[in-house]
This record gives C-alpha cells, sequence and structure tokens, in this order.
C-alpha cells in the first residue's frame, strides 16, 4: 500500500517579501491535502458542505525543515490512524525538483463532531477506512 500524496504549486501570494513560503500557509497545505485524502476516501464529499463539519482540528504542530519558494512544486504525503475518538494526520511536504528534499513535517489531531457541534465517536465505517490506512513510520 502506497502513502497518500497531494502536489501544490506555490504560488505568488504565499510567499513573504524575501520570496520564501510564509510559515503559516504550511497548515493549509496540510489541510488541502488531507481533505483530498478525505475526499478520496468518501469521508468528505465536496458538493456537501456539511460534510467537512466532521473532523475538528484539536491540535496542530508544524517543524520547518528547509524553506520553499515561489514556483516551487512540492509533494504533500499523509499518513492517519485513528486513537479512540481522535484521528491523527502526519505530513510530510517535499520538493522532488530539489532529490525530495524535506520541506517541512507537521502533524495534526480531529475530532469528529455532529451537526450540532457536540463530539461524537467516529463511525464505523470511518474506524473501517482509518485502521486499513498505512502507518509506516513516524515523521516527526
Amino acid at each position: 500500500m502506497k502513502v497518500f500524496s497531494t502536489q501544490h504549486r506555490v504560488q505568488f501570494y504565499e510567499t513573504d517579501l524575501m520570496g520564501i513560503v510564509h510559515h503559516s500557509n504550511y497548515l493549509r497545505f496540510y489541510e488541502e491535502a488531507r481533505v483530498q485524502w478525505a475526499n478520496e476516501k468518501g469521508l468528505i464529499v465536496f458538493d456537501r458542505k456539511a460534510s467537512a463539519f466532521h473532523f475538528a482540528v484539536l491540535e496542530t504542530f508544524v517543524r520547518h525543515v528547509k524553506p520553499s519558494y515561489f514556483g516551487d512544486l512540492l509533494v504533500c504525503e499523509v499518513q492517519s490512524k485513528i486513537e479512540g475518538v481522535r484521528l491523527i494526520f502526519q505530513y510530510r511536504l517535499t520538493c522532488p525538483a530539489r532529490k525530495n528534499e524535506i520541506i517541512s513535517v507537521g502533524k495534526t489531531v480531529h475530532v469528529p463532531l455532529n451537526e450540532d457541534l457536540k463530539l461524537v465517536r467516529p463511525t464505523q465505517s470511518m474506524k473501517n477506512i482509518m485502521e486499513k490506512e498505512l502507518w509506516t513510520e513516524i515523521w516527526l
């Protein structure tokens, strides 16, 4: 089984005056990858906005390893697991043009909420999906 990954081309507006990606954007890159992962797994449906409320962010962490720049094509790998009611995602952002140099690594922890924004247990289908996911290593 292969780790899920997405690509992101760094846009000019994501950089600071030095041409380096602003640190605040890395969580956005991770979210983009996580949402694509969830959509591919059927956990979030793009044309059903309410489905996005099922993952509330509990914790975030980003380790900045190397800078990235305007025009860089970045690859964001995502791995996920479930622990009780927590959905844990780890991310590794690399730049293939620089020999897959690691740009950043991160982690987010989420909990499922219902439409009333109350904590709920993950559904059995969510557990089934998460338990099949590849968790090959701890990237942090």
